[in-house]
């Protein structure tokens, strides 16, 4: 398919009132409809750069690298918790000026993601869970704590991902370790996860992997129906949905996002 968002993606470091610096890597219009992408644990921009070039040049596709993830700040702390994540995605919102944005999260993003939305509906014109859902597969929690999956588990560092001819080059250092000691808790418990996804109120999208192994069909499906929205597959994709198979990933966003691209 012909490549939608031409031309080398925009980077910056932004500085937060939370006191961190977030890399952030844009495609797309500058002065497009806002769609935020919050990548996994250990993952980082780069690996939403294949998605985001086929996605509609009318939408400003900002993906930040989290903290301690990528190029952006390690937190000093050491907190990397759900709750401070959420900060730091408010906090960019408001240095980049954006009010109300469409928004997209992976796993470890996409727990950021509904805690965000169920806390603040009225930033979110839409939102999009991509392998992560109400529940969590014990034995894909389990994986990912324990980093032994080679094939599947999130906090792993990519290895050798699909060259994106127009990714930013990956960081030196892939994430902050102590991130792991967090994993157990993000998101809190079902019903933790079942009431801020009712909170919500925005057009929703379920994304799940064909072979993944941390959101199952039910989950999905339920995640769906208590949201008001629906579940799409991506085929021949494990958890790492963006990396397995970003067309069928930035297809599925496309007919999400379209009538959005045309608001401005």
């Amino acid at each position: 398919m012909p490549e939608l968002s031409p031309g080398a993606p925009r980077q910056a470091t932004v500085a937060l009132a939370t006191g961190l610096r977030l890399h952030v890597v844009e495609w797309g219009a500058s002065d497009g409809w806002p769609l935020v992408i919050l990548h996994g644990g250990g993952h980082h921009a780069g690996c939403w750069a294949e998605v985001c070039r086929r996605l509609p040049p009318e939408l400003r596709c900002i993906v930040p690298d989290q903290r301690g993830h990528g190029s952006s700040d390690r937190a000093a702390t050491g907190d990397y918790s759900c709750a401070a994540q959420t900060d730091d995605l408010m906090a960019l919102l408001q240095e980049l000026s954006i009010e109300r944005c469409a928004l997209v999260g992976h796993s470890m993003g996409g727990l950021n993601a509904l805690r965000f939305a169920g806390s603040h509906p009225e930033r979110i014109g839409a939102l999009v869970l991509v392998d992560v859902g109400t529940e969590t597969r014990r034995s894909g929690l389990a994986r990912i704590s324990r980093r032994v999956s080679t094939e599947d588990a999130h906090l792993r560092t990519p290895a050798a991902p699909r060259p994106a001819r127009e990714a930013p080059p990956p960081p030196v250092e892939p994430f902050d370790t102590r991130l792991l000691a967090f994993v157990p808790t993000y998101g809190g418990d079902a019903q933790e996860r079942r009431r801020l996804l009712a909170a919500c109120g925005a057009p929703l999208l379920i994304m799940r992997g064909q072979h993944s192994r941390i959101l199952s069909p039910e989950s999905a499906a339920r995640s769906a129906s208590l949201g008001g929205g629906r579940v799409v597959e991506i085929p021949d994709a494990g958890h790492n949905v963006s990396l397995d198979n970003p067309e069928a990933v930035a297809t599925a966003l496309r007919r999400l996002f379209a009538p959005l691209a045309r608001l401005k």
